[in-house]
């Protein structure tokens, strides 16, 4: 029954959250950043291990069903959202060869090495490629909590690795993409000109993705028709959704287009409102500081 799965998923939630923060509050007195604290408790709490014994009838405690693993999504969209705000559309143009850089360093070399350490003990070749893809996925809510809670999410440095997680990102889809043509054809050989093909199209879907919201996102939450209370926050969090959906759409990660959604309300008039409202949501949906 569908009463029975909201009340699975909200007691799923409920212990989530409090093993979080409380896990996060013991590895705080440890001098440990608290995303260790929370990252530990969700393997301790989770489905296989404590939260997969205890049992409801005949189910497990804590589950991980689709609608979990969507406010998961959600959750990370937030983050980006966020730590998008705390970068400029100008001062990632200034990174942007440095961070790129850093990003494709990132996901040659995890590859790379990956890939000559599973040959050297024998695994097919088939079976490396795909191991070796699986080295290069970055999570870049963990990357944005950890320097938040260090104080140097905003300093040059932090914006420096954040936007080169966002390209590893984005050619982490690249190489996933070519890989699932290998996989599907079981040509391990592939088209360089299509391999090069494949970057320019994600490479040119991003860029796109990041000037229409730099450029109809201030402008839609200037209007004035947003005088009612909450309505410029509503709208900001739509317009974050929107651009997310639209990056999935078109092949890329929907955290990808949080962060470019993020960036562009940097230049509407009601940054300050939007930027206190969305850190609030911060603290509910994404690991936050123990003060």
């Amino acid at each position: 029954m569908a009463t029975e799965h909201v009340l699975q998923v909200l007691v799923t939630l409920t212990i989530l959250l409090f093993a979080a923060k409380l896990m996060a509050r013991l590895v705080q007195r440890m001098k440990q950043p608290i995303v260790l604290g929370e990252i530990i408790a969700g393997i301790i709490i989770g489905p296989f291990a404590i939260g997969g014994l205890l049992l409801i009838d005949g189910r497990p405690i804590v589950m991980l069903d689709e609608t979990v693993l969507i406010i998961g999504e959600i959750s990370a969209i937030i983050i980006l959202f966020v730590a998008g705000m705390g970068t400029t559309p100008k001062e990632l143009m200034k990174l942007g060869a440095p961070s790129f850089t850093v990003g494709a360093l990132g996901v040659v070399a995890p590859f790379f090495v990956g890939y000559f350490v599973f040959v050297s003990i024998g695994i097919e070749s088939l079976h490396v490629i795909i191991v070796a893809t699986a080295l290069i996925a970055t999570n870049i809510a963990i990357s944005v909590k950890v320097l938040s809670e260090l104080g140097r999410l905003q300093s040059r440095e932090g914006r420096l690795i954040l936007g080169a997680a966002v390209a590893d990102d984005v050619l982490a889809i690249t190489v996933l993409s070519v890989v699932l043509t290998m996989v599907r054809t079981g040509n391990i050989n592939p088209n360089i000109n299509g391999v090069a093909l494949s970057l320019l199209q994600i490479l040119g879907i991003y860029a796109a993705t990041l000037v229409a919201s730099v450029v109809a996102i201030p402008r839609l939450l200037n209007l004035e028709i947003w005088k009612p209370h909450g309505s410029t926050e509503v709208a900001a969090t739509a317009a974050c959704f929107a651009v997310s959906g639209a990056a999935s759409f078109a092949g890329l990660s929907p955290i990808v287009g949080a962060f470019a959604a993020g960036m562009a309300v940097t230049a509407s008039k009601a940054f300050q409102q939007i930027r206190q409202y969305a850190e609030k949501l911060d603290i509910v949906f994404a690991p936050s500081s123990l003060r």
